[in-house]
């Protein structure tokens, strides 16, 4: 007798997808994948253990099969089967992976294995599968350590409310940069007051809240774009109330550990409210009217047949893991050994001289570097080079632990910066100006990156630029160029010693780093 229709009941609809051949096969190709390119997946681990800021990344695996195991019912009715074109898109990611191993760009890398891993299974399972499991799929991404970039962006915007919110309120503000003074002390603005934390922990609370409470995509979306913009808001607010108590009181509250405590307490607060707000808007769950429902002759019919299968799963493997011999293949045609930056002579009237400016770049992880000092007989100017070879993580040149001065640091503070134009080498080249203060002295820096011939201000064109000296099999040499000389109260004689020094001495600091790279060879 035929059975009436129902949904499935738990311990069948488990069956039904314990006895699908799909599961084990997206099994099999996730565990292959991770295997090929084990050392992305361990620098996404790494992350997680030594930042706090992406600590959670331990919990969106199982996270992910929660949300799939929610939809058990709908997928045990479901017809799997492979979908040919994911194939393409493996290997459209393994594309991404190789240019951004060769650019150097391990966050992008990391987000290429996680489209890697979504491809194959959207080839194994196919579209109709994938659409149930889309969210969980999705969600997938949150594993990936990314958002450290919009660290300088949040803090000039938090800073900016700060002083601003201030100065409404009646409290006189002198600020420089990020760093600001009212009548009870001074205050600035570092990496942990850029609200990243906040952001990153609201956005993936939300979403899994989206993926629960509402079913119509654009509620979801709504709920998504609060979770993004509330937390920003509350950062201001929070750091604003922060400074405020800390001048009321005279410094002695919100100055110490209580004021992460009050932060964390005000974020609580304001996370609670949105979630609260939020929920008198939810929308029932369940399976809507016209869905499928399960029947043991659907069950039956679940699984793929084993031929189609076993070649998507060859397929989703061999597109990924090509990737991984090629950027063997090329890394090894580069291999060099230990770079060196010979001394630079005097150009133009400029000559070597002795002694130094206090201040020297934060950045690690060079293969060498070089430190001069030149006169021109009324004003010295510094340079400073910190060239990269074999750039690996810890080891590169553009990195956001590679910075003119630390935030946090209190010897140097970067107080302005904006871009300048000098003659390089012959050429009008567009550079990176800073202005820096120190206990003693302020100094302007104007800085650029040299990628194997080739010079720009901007890090995402080096990253680029880095990409296609190592497809064209020229390495993967790169160095910070740093001048600077002291302002003296006078940035407009700064700025016209630092152009005079550049297009008299930039054809002798390209030579040296021609040498660098030609070195160890």
């Amino acid at each position: 007798m035929k059975r009436d229709l129902e949904f499935a009941p738990p311990r069948a609809s488990v069956r039904a997808l314990l006895e699908s051949r799909s599961l084990y096969a997206v099994a099999l190709a996730v565990t292959a994948i991770l295997a090929v390119y084990w050392t992305t997946a361990v620098s996404i681990v790494a992350i997680w253990i030594r930042s706090e800021t992406f600590a959670h990344g331990f919990v969106i695996i199982p996270i992910c099969g929660w949300l799939a195991w929610r939809k058990r019912d709908e997928l045990a009715v479901i017809a799997t089967r492979p979908w040919w074109p994911g194939s393409f898109v493996v290997l459209l990611a393994g594309t991404l992976w190789f240019v951004a191993s060769k650019a150097g760009a391990v966050v992008v890398q990391q987000f290429a294995l996680a489209f890697m891993l979504q491809g194959a299974c959207v080839t194994i399972i196919g579209l109709a599968a994938a659409r149930v499991l889309a969210f969980p799929l999705a969600f997938l991404l949150f594993a990936v350590p990314a958002g450290e970039f919009l660290v300088p962006t949040l803090m000039d915007w938090t800073a900016y409310f700060t002083v601003n919110a201030l100065r409404a309120t009646g409290v006189p503000v002198y600020r420089e940069a990020n760093f600001f003074v009212i009548p009870s002390g001074s205050w600035s603005v570092v990496e942990a007051c850029s609200g990243v934390r906040y952001i990153i922990a609201s956005l993936m609370v939300g979403t899994i809240y989206a993926a629960v409470a509402y079913r119509s995509a654009g509620r979801r979306a709504v709920f998504i774009l609060a979770s993004i913009t509330v937390p920003i808001v509350a950062n201001w607010l929070r750091a604003y109330m922060i400074v405020l108590l800390g001048h009321l009181s005279n410094n002695r509250i919100a100055t110490g550990i209580d004021h992460i405590i009050y932060g964390w307490i005000f974020f609580g607060l304001v996370m609670l409210l949105l979630f609260w707000i939020a929920s008198f808007w939810q929308e029932a769950g369940g399976i809507k009217k016209g869905e499928p429902q399960w029947t043991t002759e659907t069950a039956a019919m679940n699984s793929a047949p084993f031929a189609p299968l076993a070649c998507a799963l060859m397929l989703a493997v061999a597109a990924a893991v090509v990737w991984r011999p090629v950027d063997a293949l090329v890394g090894a045609k580069v291999a060099q050994g230990t770079p060196v930056l010979p001394k630079m002579k005097g150009a133009a009237g400029w000559s070597v001289s002795s002694g130094h400016a206090e201040w020297a770049p934060h950045y690690e992880g060079y293969a060498a570097d070089l430190w001069q000092t030149f006169t021109d007989g009324s004003r010295d100017v510094d340079v400073y080079v910190a060239y990269y070879r074999k750039q690996t993580k810890g080891h590169e040149l553009i990195t956001s632990v590679n910075v003119l001065a630390e935030a946090r640091g209190w010897k140097w503070k970067q107080v302005d910066q904006g871009l300048d134009e000098v003659e390089w080498n012959g050429r009008r080249t567009t550079v990176n100006r800073s202005d820096l203060v120190g206990q003693q002295d302020r100094i302007r820096v104007l800085s650029l990156y040299w990628i194997g011939g080739s010079v720009t201000s901007s890090a995402y064109m080096a990253k680029a630029l880095q990409a296609w000296s190592n497809l064209r099999g020229h390495g993967d040499d790169a160095a910070l160029v740093t001048m600077y000389t002291s302002t003296a109260s006078d940035d407009g004689a700064a700025t016209r010693t630092l152009r005079n020094f550049a297009k008299a001495m930039s054809p002798t600091i390209q030579t040296a780093l021609r040498g660098a790279q030609e070195s160890g060879r």
